[in-house]
């Protein structure tokens, strides 16, 4: 489980160097620079990458291609979190100065990527797993501000038992 792990992880990185050196515009683009490179990659595995790193289409020269999420206007900060939640269900729970995200299996990457890029105040960072994100305040009062704002981006209140 640990190699998968940590080869998913290596093949993300590359991927995210991969777009930022070339101009791939299609998934067929990223599977075959991800093949040159060394790693074992099926359009759905790059298709999981792509929600999970949230990876954007921009125009670059005068085509589309894919960029990572801070290399497109607009792919980063609070409007892209904001889509994440409208786009994906999100569910939110407060446990002392932690807030806790679950979504569907295989969003919480992005869901944290989006977290980290929106700035937001208070969050000290994330931690993503498959379906949950755990998110680090700074204060509980800091935890409760940060879970009231997601609220009016329709993250739903979670159930604690």
């Amino acid at each position: 489980m640990r190699e998968a792990l940590a080869r998913k992880h290596h093949r993300q990185q590359a991927l995210l160097r991969l777009v930022t050196q070339r101009r791939l515009a299609t998934q067929a683009d990223l599977v075959r620079s991800l093949r040159a490179a060394g790693f074992d990659a099926t359009q759905a595995t790059v298709s999981r990458d792509i929600v999970e790193l949230g990876l954007v289409k921009v125009v670059r020269d005068g085509t589309h291609a894919y960029a990572a999420p801070s290399a497109a206007s607009g792919g980063g900060g609070v409007e892209r979190l904001r889509r994440f939640c409208e786009d994906y269900p999100v569910e939110g729970a407060l446990a002392a100065n932690l807030v806790v995200l679950r979504s569907l299996p295989g969003t919480a990457n992005a869901l944290g990527a989006a977290l980290d890029a929106s700035g937001l105040d208070g969050v000290i960072g994330t931690l993503a797993g498959d379906d949950t994100v755990f998110v680090a305040a700074s204060s509980e009062r800091h935890a409760r501000s940060l879970l009231g704002e997601l609220k009016s981006f329709g993250i739903a209140p979670r159930e604690v038992r």
